[in-house]
């Protein structure tokens, strides 16, 4: 007992210094939430844009996608196409695509494995390299994907200021539809808002999400196509690039809407496939960057490897410390009542710890710990929250908060929702599955 007790203490130290340095960027963020936004220069050059859609059977959906995009971007429609990856449809995906007014190019592929965005997106970028058009920049978005008016605007002048590689505002089509799905959408906007602004503002680089992502052709055609085939594929193309001391910037204007989960089912499986694929991009690719600071001096190669350190976290907080602290208490309430043939319990030191010892360290260490991380987690997570709310006000057209209460007020209940829904896709094959989508915008952004 004395043995195990010493050697499972000194690995809970170790363990809770990796959590510590991956979480204590979220209370960094929160002092720097005051941060301006950076705004690109507006540009009187306009770029030809290239935007693909992978669809896979979502004819309920891609009408009104690409509808959106040609009645209500201001753009010159000359200057862009919209082109739909129909990947393996058994659904009319294709035929209502092509009735909207997109560029269809459908593409079937048997292998089990190759059933992720990753292929038909590079199947999609392959065909425009390809061909006589010549576009200067790709903009990727999702299948229920909508852009705000100036979308396409606000990216080219990020292009036209030099940016090769950007993300966008991530903000929600049916925000407040329910409590999952306003969770989830206060979960992105604080990510866009807080963690990818203070990352631009300090020079930092930012994840890529499929949603509303602009690479320039100059790019894809110096890597031949698309490189990323994880599940992950957006992550994994980011990590690529900054091994290469590509940027990777935050286009705070360019504000695309995502259709959010509306159950805890759609919203586990979102997760669950999240954490899967982000867990074998940071075994393939984390330490590597982590490596790669030590040759570039880029602290966006640290900064992403704790971003992406986070998924095993995650794993840690929901397998081993429960495991540790039942053990931790087990063991000490038998030092305290048990026979003296079970053992007694030592310091790592080496001391002898008494009864009266073992009740201390309950009562004066391990509760005090326990209130103190659940007090921090209750404060963090919905300042943060309410900050990424309240300052995207203005960019989203509210006129109050009204509806987000909720996902503020439940964002730490979420957090552990969104830690368990990762741990169990880690440990799951976490494969596609089809959701439920929701065709219509929230009147909350009317």
């Amino acid at each position: 007992m004395q043995l195990i007790y010493q050697i499972l203490e000194v690995i809970n130290y170790i363990i809770i210094g990796i959590c510590t340095i991956s979480l204590l960027f979220q209370v960094v963020m929160i002092l720097f939430c005051w941060l301006p936004e950076k705004h690109f220069k507006k540009s009187e050059k306009l770029s030809k844009i290239a935007l693909i859609i992978c669809a896979r059977n979502e004819e309920s959906v891609i009408g009104d996608t690409v509808k959106n995009i040609l009645e209500h971007q201001d753009y010159p429609k000359e200057l862009y196409d919209i082109y739909v990856i129909a990947d393996n449809c058994t659904d009319k995906t294709a035929e209502k695509a092509r009735a909207a007014g997109a560029i269809v190019l459908e593409h079937q592929d048997d292998d089990p494995k190759h059933h992720k965005v990753a292929y038909p997106l590079a199947y999609g970028i392959d065909y425009l390299l390809k061909s006589e058009k010549k576009y200067d920049f790709l903009i990727r978005i999702d299948a229920d994907n909508h852009l705000k008016a100036d979308f396409f605007q606000r990216m080219n002048d990020a292009f036209c200021s030099g940016v090769e590689i950007a993300r966008p505002y991530e903000a929600s089509k049916n925000p407040t539809q329910n409590a999952w799905s306003v969770v989830s959408a206060t979960y992105y906007m604080r990510d866009s808002f807080i963690a990818s602004n203070f990352r631009e503002f300090f020079h930092l680089d930012s994840m890529l999400t499929g949603a509303g992502m602009m690479v320039s052709f100059q790019v894809l055609e110096s890597i031949h196509g698309w490189d990323s085939f994880s599940q992950s594929e957006d992550a994994e193309f980011t990590c690529n690039r900054l091994l290469e001391k590509k940027r990777v910037h935050y286009v705070c204007d360019a504000v695309v809407y995502e259709d959010q989960p509306s159950t805890m089912k759609d919203t586990y499986s979102r997760i669950s496939r999240m954490g899967n694929g982000l867990s074998r991009v940071f075994w393939k690719k984390g330490f590597p960057l982590f490596g790669h600071f030590f040759v570039s001096g880029r602290w966006s190669n640290i900064d992403l490897f704790v971003q992406l350190l986070i998924i095993p976290v995650a794993l840690l907080c929901c397998v081993w410390f429960p495991l540790y602290y039942i053990f931790y208490a087990i063991s000490h309430l038998v030092n305290i009542f048990g026979p003296e043939w079970l053992g007694s319990i030592y310091a790592l030191d080496g001391t002898l710890l008494t009864a009266q010892a073992s009740i201390n360290l309950l009562l004066h260490t391990l509760l005090p710990m326990i209130l103190v991380v659940l007090g921090s987690f209750l404060i963090i997570y919905p300042l943060q929250t309410f900050v990424a709310v309240y300052r995207s006000k203005k960019k989203l057209g509210l006129t109050s908060l009204k509806g987000y209460y909720k996902g503020i007020l439940l964002s730490p209940l979420f957090m552990i929702f969104y830690a368990v829904a990762i741990t169990l896709g880690i440990v799951t094959d976490a494969g596609w599955k089809k959701v439920t989508r929701n065709s219509k915008e929230d009147k909350a952004l009317k």
